[in-house]
């Protein structure tokens, strides 16, 4: 469909090299699905009962699961392992996107005389083209970090290294790329603050430097980074903080990283099949939100547009709210005061 070339020439400028990944390979599906649908990739091909045939098809296929999601052979070893899920609402809605952009695009271009998605747009939780769910979170507990610090136990460069990724991750609830695309000019040890320049949407965000955070950084500085980045003498320090243990010139990639702290968590003596970054990030948030970080202020810290994206994070525990409601009414007078347990004798 030549459509959507034009289309990804016309707006790829703008994507970022995941979001263009993710559409190439969004775009790919669909069409190779026309294909063996026997469906010509025309624009008829983008009406309401094609498109709905294409989301059913994507319902029903197998997800990966209990293995690394980054490797060619996930889906068939997946499948060796005994999975059976299907993709998720939020995975199909993931994967649909990108043609909804492309129609949207057709109809102002006056390609497409109508919108298929339209028609559901104020009954978004039904929209068979753009299926949604809120599933859980799948964020860290407390024992999970625990179990990930000490994994990363050791005096080698790479211990030192991995060691500091961990304590900037569980302290600042940073994303991947933020975190490992870290220049050293970005870490200010004088002012305690860390500066993430490639946060999602481009945005820079400046992240006070924990204490334990610190202490990592510089024993990594000392003993670990020269070792990782060899003589620079030549060519001058690469200015990463994190540099990878195979090229020390290179920053430590996205896959790279999230298998480093799967390996790292299973050395603690960790269960869980995978885990990545984004579990830690879930993990953080919930702990702040519990102990009394406020909604607006932990939005801010995560460096999300709006405090709704954050609720998602920050799911607070129960306990944590029955504690603090009987604390409340304890003050009200409604009830008497309340400790670990349950409510003292009055």
């Amino acid at each position: 469909m030549p459509l959507v070339a034009e289309f990804s020439a016309t707006f790829g400028v703008a994507w970022s090299p995941v979001t263009r990944r993710k559409h190439r390979d969004d775009f790919a599906r669909f069409l190779a699905w026309l294909v063996h649908s026997r469906i010509e990739p025309t624009t008829d091909a983008l009406g309401f009962l094609t498109l709905a045939a294409y989301v059913e098809d994507l319902r029903a296929r197998p997800k990966v699961s209990g293995v690394w999601r980054g490797g060619t052979d996930a889906l068939a070893r997946s499948l060796a392992a005994g999975a059976t899920g299907t993709l998720s609402a939020n995975s199909v809605n993931a994967y649909v996107r990108p043609i909804r952009s492309l129609v949207i695009w057709l109809v102002d271009e006056g390609i497409l005389a109508s919108n298929p998605f339209r028609r559901f747009r104020r009954r978004a939780s039904l929209d068979p083209l753009l299926p949604h769910e809120d599933t859980p979170t799948k964020g860290a507990s407390l024992a999970d970090l625990r179990t990930l610090e000490a994994g990363c136990a050791g005096a080698r460069p790479i211990d030192l290294r991995d060691r500091a990724m961990v304590a900037i991750l569980v302290t600042t609830a940073a994303r991947n790329s933020a975190v490992r695309l870290l220049q050293l000019e970005d870490v200010d040890l004088e002012r305690a603050l860390l500066r993430f320049r490639r946060g999602k949407g481009g945005k820079t965000l400046l992240v006070a430097l924990h204490h334990d955070a610190r202490s990592a950084i510089e024993a990594y500085l000392a003993d670990g980074r020269p070792p990782l980045v060899g003589d620079t003498s030549d060519e001058g320090d690469p200015g990463y903080l994190f540099p990878s243990e195979r090229d020390g010139r290179r920053p430590l990639g996205m896959n790279a990283l999230s298998l480093m702290l799967t390996r790292r968590y299973h050395a603690g003596g960790g269960s869980l099949p995978y885990f990545g970054s984004h579990r830690i990030r879930h993990g953080t948030a919930t702990l702040l939100a519990n102990n009394g970080m406020p909604l607006e202020e932990l939005s801010r810290y995560m460096g999300h547009a709006s405090t709704q994206v954050t609720r998602r994070y920050a799911v607070q525990t129960p306990d944590t709210l029955g504690s603090r409601a009987a604390e409340a009414l304890a003050r009200a007078g409604v009830a008497g005061p309340w400790t670990v347990g349950g409510p003292t004798e009055r």
